[in-house]
């Protein structure tokens, strides 16, 4: 499995790194301040000095570009992500680099992922899981019509607007950087690829499917405030997903209906075949289970009805 990368060279503090990065971004960028860091690289809050506009830019490790191959395939991935067009997906606006770095833009998201949402504000409400999953799926919906699969759905990767709208971002990088080696994919802050699906684990093809099922992990986690199946090492969370048993939400979230809790487990299928086959499926599916849900006694609205009917 691949580790992330150091953020910069071991021979550079982090005034030498910042001072070598404002050379590079010369006259194009102005550097604001940084918004975080992953396996991929540093993203920083920039103004394009040429447009007038704040962007994200996200500077890659250098260690990921030695290889002249994945320098090459990430600009070709990258090239694809960008011609996606989709409210719920973040813009690529241009790749760039100079004195040895290599970057690319995109549109600058102010509000928190939901890595950090969580970590601030705890289990997300049923209505904003609902809302997420909705607007995902639309997203990864368009992205696999167009052929391109994330590779890397985790909460890191999903941002959200002020107006509580969701926003994909690093869409099918995942694979130009860091291959389809054996045990990779979807790893998370923790360095864990806990949201990862079993064929990725495996260094196994993969389709849309993978995506629904990282998305389904990713429900989980907004749900319970951690990811369906722990593991401190890639090989125990296998041997965990493929129990096809993940903790059971309506103990901790009564506010979570049965269908739906069926809908999140059939996504989580160890096996490819028995998830939704596309997210427009696994949408409709969603859908028709919230309708189901509204009129048993476990959700609010059922609840209530029964509040006011009950015999007296």
């Amino acid at each position: 499995m691949s580790s992330p990368a150091a953020p910069a060279p071991a021979s550079e503090s982090a005034r030498q790194w910042e001072k070598r990065l404002r050379r590079a971004l010369g006259d194009d960028y102005e550097l604001l301040d940084e918004l975080g860091t992953g396996g991929f690289g540093r993203v920083y809050r920039v103004r394009d000095l040429h447009l007038e506009r704040l962007v994200a830019l996200k500077v890659l490790h250098p260690p990921l570009i030695q290889d002249p191959e994945v320098l090459e395939r990430f600009r070709r991935e990258a090239q694809l992500a960008a011609r996606l067009n989709h409210a719920n997906l973040v813009s690529i606006y241009d790749i760039g680099g100079r004195g040895g770095l290599i970057w690319y833009t995109m549109e600058y998201v102010p509000g928190p992922n939901l890595a950090q949402l969580v970590a601030r504000e705890g289990p997300v409400p049923l209505d904003r899981v609902l809302r997420l999953l909705r607007e995902a799926l639309s997203a990864l919906s368009h992205a696999h019509g167009t052929g391109l699969v994330h590779r890397d759905i985790k909460p890191e990767n999903l941002l959200f607007e002020r107006d509580g709208s969701l926003r994909i971002t690093d869409f099918g990088l995942a694979l130009a950087l860091r291959g389809q080696g054996k045990l990779s994919g979807a790893i998370s802050q923790s360095g864990t690829p806990r949201f990862a699906s079993p064929e990725q684990l495996l260094g196994e093809r993969v389709d849309g499917r993978s995506d629904l099922y990282s998305l389904a992990a990713v429900a989980y986690f907004a749900l319970l405030g951690s990811p369906p199946f722990e593991g401190a090492t890639a090989v125990q969370v296998l041997a965990r997903q493929t129990t096809n048993e993940p903790p059971p939400l309506r103990e901790s979230r009564p506010d979570v209906g049965p269908e739906v809790e069926g809908v999140l487990r059939q996504a989580l299928r160890a096996g490819v075949n028995a998830r939704y086959p596309t997210a427009a499926e696994f949408l409709a599916a969603l859908n028709r289970a919230v309708k189901r849900d509204g009129g048993t006694a476990t959700s609010p609205i059922g609840q209530m009805v029964n509040r006011i009917f009950r015999p007296r």
